[in-house]
């Protein structure tokens, strides 16, 4: 069990930390800009800041709170990572850990942003109840599908590539307004370090994981 916990444990440790650092300085900013100028069409600006003074350093409840939610969401991704490793019959097999760790952010980031946009505070997603259930069907979906293909062997990292490009391209074609245009910076940079975000959690679980799997 240790083989499997270990690795898990200090990759989502390191990863959680790191994510949440880069987080707190470029994603952070723009959700208390966006929560500003929520405030600011409600009149109630002046008291926020009042409020928010006390909580301006970096170490606080709400950033606390934040470290260990993406911790313990690192680690949970982790153990899916570990898993799918060994189903695969991975024994110091570099190339099968990344071909799983990239399909996690195909699958739990990239795929779902077709339907589910990145929004920031003040911003509706409609039916909160609907868009977790689309997200949930949309992750289980995908992930049926994917080992149908792997099963019948067609699962490579060229399709993968293949299916990241596409997804991105569909993406783009939806939300050109504020991917190319920009017609609301603060959501487009709001999304670009999301996904930015993202790319780094995913990158430093591969990471950590190949150095720490021992088989």
């Amino acid at each position: 069990m240790i083989k499997y916990l270990y690795p898990a444990l200090v990759a989502g440790l390191i990863t959680g930390f790191v994510v949440t650092l880069f987080n707190l300085f470029f994603v952070q900013p723009l959700i208390v800009e966006a929560e500003l100028l929520e405030l600011h069409s409600a009149g109630a600006v002046h008291e926020h800041f009042q409020d928010s003074g006390e909580d301006s350093s970096l170490i606080n409840e709400r950033n606390f709170l934040t470290l260990l939610v993406n911790i313990a969401m690192s680690v949970a991704f982790s153990l899916i990572v570990i898993g799918f490793y060994y189903i695969r019959g991975g024994t110091n097999d570099a190339r099968n850990l990344l071909k799983i760790t990239f399909t996690g952010f195909f699958i739990f980031f990239l795929l779902p942003k077709i339907l589910i946009l990145p929004q920031l505070p003040g911003q509706s997603l409609g039916n909160t109840t609907y868009v977790q259930m689309l997200w949930v069907f949309t992750i289980l979906a995908s992930i049926a599908i994917l080992a149908i293909v792997d099963k019948l062997n067609y699962f490579s990292v060229k399709l993968l590539l293949l299916l990241t490009l596409s997804v991105i391209s569909i993406f783009i074609l939806l939300n050109i307004d504020l991917v190319l245009y920009k017609t609301d910076a603060l959501h487009s940079t709001f999304i670009y370090y999301t996904f930015i975000s993202n790319l780094i959690l995913w990158t430093l679980l591969y990471l950590n994981l190949n150095y720490f799997i021992k088989d």
